[in-house]
């Protein structure tokens, strides 16, 4: 962002308006007032932390509701069974209520802890899936995009001097200092969308636990689950590319001989066509994201249905 704010500083060379000095204290004084990537995480963290627990007791008050409903339900199709049946078994509504009653202590159990850490895991509910994807992003060197950033920041101090009516050198300092704003932009707003959007479903999330406790209705559950594990997961798949293309990136400051306009003109392409391919391949990232683990929620919930009917036969062994 602040190389954005370095291309409109820059802009009016280009056009013969005289030499615009470069500051020493340009990283200090921009960073402190465009750090895109840390505003967006501060924000999250926050509407996280003051707005999730506001919501608990409305979820807490669904869940109430909901699994009244789901045993009424039960309780009420059972009896048109039995009296529609001959042969239709009295603790049939016995076994249904358990099956309810399991969903209810399942949805408890999330709701419980879903601001307050899991014993032995140490983790929230709502931070399972996020934690995971840092956990596997970090497994993604930081080293090369360390070393990237550093490159670019010294490309911008040695820039070649623009003065008055010179063209081409303001030219190449506006498409050096676009270039360099597109590929920092392709490295944050990926992953500040992803934070925002887990943000809000860490929000909506006790809303949407209680609709597992209704047997037929828990879609709006799984596909809450299945989004916070995607979304969650575009910090993972977007640092496995950033980490592709940061070779790229230095290769090419590796290969820059000097800073002089004959070595941008012959080397400025180049570094165009890398950005381009990154820009593309990193708004990419929702759909291949998605391609990978979407999906995930229907798998979960086919093991679940099987947990609960074990648990089902189980207590139907018991009784019968």
């Amino acid at each position: 962002m602040k190389k954005l704010l370095l291309l409109i500083v820059f802009a009016p060379a280009a056009f013969g308006q005289g030499a615009i000095p470069l500051p020493p204290d340009v990283d200090l004084a921009i960073a402190a007032t465009v750090n895109f990537e840390g505003t967006i995480t501060k924000g999250v963290t926050e509407l996280v932390t003051s707005v999730a627990p506001s919501l608990m007791p409305f979820g807490w008050t669904l869940l109430g509701l909901f699994g009244a409903y789901a045993l009424l339900q039960s309780l009420l199709q059972g009896a048109m069974r039995q009296f529609a049946s001959y042969h239709y078994h009295p603790l049939a509504i016995v076994v249904a209520y358990v099956a309810i009653l399991f969903r209810i202590a399942i949805a408890a159990a999330m709701l419980g802890f879903y601001m307050v850490p899991i014993p032995g895991v140490g983790l929230n509910f709502h931070q399972i899936f996020p934690s995971l994807a840092q956990a596997l992003s970090s497994a993604v060197t930081t080293d090369l995009l360390k070393q990237v950033m550093g490159d670019m920041n010294d490309a911008i101090h040695f820039l070649p001097a623009v003065g008055m009516f010179q063209v081409l050198p303001g030219l190449l300092t506006v498409l050096v200092l676009g270039t360099i704003a597109l590929a920092q932009l392709a490295m944050t707003v990926i992953t500040a969308g992803s934070y925002c959007i887990v943000g809000v479903l860490t929000c909506v999330g006790p809303l949407m636990i209680p609709f597992y406790a209704m047997p037929g209705h828990d879609k709006k559950f799984w596909s809450w689950l299945d989004n916070m594990l995607a979304y969650s997961m575009y910090v993972f798949v977007g640092a496995c590319f950033i980490f592709v293309f940061c070779h790229s990136y230095v290769d090419f400051f590796a290969n820059m001989k000097s800073f002089t306009v004959a070595s941008w003109l012959v080397s400025l392409p180049y570094m165009l066509i890398i950005t381009g391919a990154f820009l593309w391949t990193m708004f990419k990232v929702p759909e291949i994201t998605h391609l990978i683990f979407g999906g995930i929620g229907g798998v979960a919930q086919s093991f679940s249905n099987a947990v609960q009917s074990a648990a089902v036969f189980g207590a139907a062994k018991f009784l019968l």
